[in-house]
């Protein structure tokens, strides 16, 4: 499974590998009795919303599956969070899944925020995913030996390359892949396939406070990068090529990503976050 992640599938033998895959973590949570570690030093953080609770079951058993165990909190707006929830929801919530009430509407940053808060000044490390991705089984146990490569990196599995032209940013749709695994100012996680951040990294977002809702409320892998410029933590890429884990089919319509790469939404507020400073400083970084 490790090897046709990846290096790629044919698009019919990975739509029936993903169905094989996708029925397997149904039957896990139906019928695991495996707990999830309630404790670490590496915490799993994400957060779904509305009808995505139907599905977000299936990304967190690929996690929970996995060769090294974490405890795993899902954040959930006050809505769905006292709404009542599916039935492979509570099921996981009963072996040891932390379901947590976001304090705030922080749209796509509240997969990170509250953890952020938690844990600041412990010396945790914490692992951001997204609800709708299958994670393959040792997807945490790679992440940990390269942070101990280098703890004070930002880790990712996925990163594009910030394209910059005659001193200025290129828009997102231009981004290239990171096809290296050197730490660099231009690279820029894209929180998808999986993030680890350092503890020390952590305790300088939480500094930073609120500033997100007016520079990028619906781009938390912008505010993120913005941080790892100003913060002197780089993103380096765990593998030369980025990795695409499959996804849940039923929750692409409509996404986020799609909005704010193909809509302009990353480059508006990119525009917004970024200080002269900051171009002036990615654009030193250009070889």
């Amino acid at each position: 499974m490790k090897m046709w992640i990846r290096y790629g599938l044919g698009q019919g033998l990975r739509s029936v590998w993903t169905a094989a895959a996708l029925a397997s973590l149904a039957a896990r949570n139906r019928t695991c009795r495996v707990d999830i570690p309630v404790s670490g030093e590496v915490v799993v953080s994400l957060t779904t919303h509305g009808a995505r609770l139907k599905y977000v079951h299936l990304a967190v058993e690929s996690i929970a599956r996995g060769s090294v165990r974490a405890p795993i909190v899902l954040w959930l707006d006050r809505g769905d969070y006292e709404s009542a929830w599916p039935a492979p929801l509570r099921r996981l919530a009963a072996r040891g899944l932390q379901v947590r009430c976001s304090d705030g509407s922080y749209g796509p940053h509240t997969k990170y925020w509250g953890m952020f808060r938690e844990v600041a000044g412990a010396g945790t490390r914490v692992v951001t995913v997204d609800d709708d991705v299958i994670y393959p089984p040792w997807f945490l146990e790679r992440l940990r030996e390269a942070a101990d490569e280098q703890p004070e990196a930002v880790w990712a599995y996925r990163a594009h390359r910030i394209m910059m032209r005659a001193g200025a940013v290129q828009p997102y749709r231009k981004w290239g892949q990171v096809t290296n695994t050197l730490a660099s100012p231009l690279n820029f996680a894209t929180g998808v396939s999986g993030v680890l951040y350092p503890a020390a990294f952590i305790e300088y977002v939480v500094a930073q406070g609120e500033r997100f809702l007016q520079v990028s409320p619906r781009a938390d892998d912008v505010w993120l990068h913005l941080c790892e410029l100003r913060s002197g933590h780089l993103v380096r890429q765990v593998y030369s090529a980025s990795q695409n884990f499959p996804v849940v089919p039923a929750t692409q319509v409509g996404t986020l990503a799609v909005r704010n790469t193909f809509g302009g939404g990353n480059d508006r507020q990119i525009a917004v976050t970024y200080g002269q400073a900051d171009v002036d400083e990615l654009w030193a970084a250009v070889p």
